[in-house]
Order: C-alpha cells, then sequence, then structure tokens
C-alpha cells in the first residue's frame, strides 16, 4: 500500500492531525502501525507520543519515507475522547521542543543532550537489530549506541549503526529510563 496523498497533501493531513491533537495510527511500510499523537514533523522525521492502554507510553521517531498512511477514524476519535475525558494528553512540551529533526545527526544529539538512552530499530543485510543504549557518538552518517542486554550487562564493543539503515528510535520510554539505573 503507498501513500494515496501529494507530499503536500500528506504533510498538511500531518500539520492537521497535530494541530488537532488527533489520536491516529500511523502505518509503516513494513505492515507494523503505531497508535498515538503526532507532534512534530520535518521532511525526514516523524515524531509521535506513543500510546498504550490509554497512557503515553514514550516518543517514537520514525523515518518520514516509511510511513504510508495515517488513520483517524471513529474509534480514534472516541479514544482521544477518553483520553480528554480522563485528562490523559500531557505531552513533555520541553522534549518536544529541544528534539531536533532536521536530520539525522542533529536529531540523536539533541536525544543525547536530553540525556535520554534510546532504542534504535535498523535493518542490516536483510537482519533486524536492536540496539538500546546511551548515545556515545554522533557523526554526519551514523550512531554509536553503548548497547546493554536484558540482563543489563554493556556489551564490550558499543553498536555503530548507519543512519540509512534505521527503521525506529524510541526514547523517553519506561523501559530505557528505569532499566538504565540497573546497568552492570
Amino acid at each position: 500500500m503507498g501513500k494515496k496523498y501529494s507530499d503536500k497533501e500528506f504533510k498538511k493531513l500531518i500539520e492537521k492531525h497535530i494541530k488537532a491533537t488527533d489520536f491516529v495510527k500511523v502505518y509503516l511500510d513494513d505492515d507494523s502501525a503505531i497508535f498515538g499523537f503526532l507532534v512534530k514533523f520535518s521532511d525526514d522525521f516523524v515524531m509521535i507520543e506513543e500510546s498504550n492502554e490509554f497512557a503515553l507510553v514514550g516518543t517514537k521517531i520514525v523515518p518520514y519515507n516509511r510511513v504510508i498512511s495515517i488513520r483517524n477514524n471513529g474509534y480514534d476519535k472516541v479514544s482521544k475522547a477518553i483520553y480528554l475525558d480522563e485528562n490523559l494528553i500531557k505531552f513533555n512540551e520541553k522534549i518536544i521542543d529541544k528534539t531536533n529533526l532536521e536530520n539525522a545527526e542533529s536529531l540523536f544529539k539533541s536525544i543525547k543532550k536530553q540525556d535520554y538512552h534510546c532504542i534504535v530499530e535498523s535493518k542490516k543485510n536483510k537482519k533486524d537489530l536492536f540496539s538500546i543504549g546511551e548515545i556515545l557518538d554522533v557523526n554526519a552518517k551514523s550512531v554509536i549506541i553503548n548497547n546493554y542486554d536484558p540482563a543489563g550487562r554493556i556489551n564490550k564493543k558499543p553498536d555503530k549503526i548507519s543512519f540509512k539503515n534505521i527503521h525506529l528510535i524510541n526514547f523517553n520510554d519506561n523501559y530505557s529510563k528505569v532499566f538504565r539505573k540497573y546497568l552492570k
């Protein structure tokens, strides 16, 4: 399924959902989807406050070209109404403002400056990769993550991830915020 809008129309649609604080389902090019609220975008990235079971659970950033469609139907409108009635839409505006979506280098530098660990899903040689940890270094083409495993052990060699291979970035989530306290 491809985008049914021109690029200009699609960007206007994203802007509309951001201004209205609409609850949406964002469809990605690998048949996955993210539920939540669009909060910011650029020519390169879309920033989503992800939700699960009527809670905001972290910030997801996806490459703009991976987004193929955005749903905001009757079910989503009911979800938004519940979020509003329960007073659950509380974005951290400081994070949104301080996260730079201009390009991948500025994005990772802004996450690092805010002192967040992040989760990066990428693909290399048709293999899905998952890295979680502190951002050690960023340059024009890649990011280096001090990856740790589910036991809290930091890998001896950090993960170097080429920007062109990145599929998804997650930060400000409970898992990485809490788990970083227990690293060995």
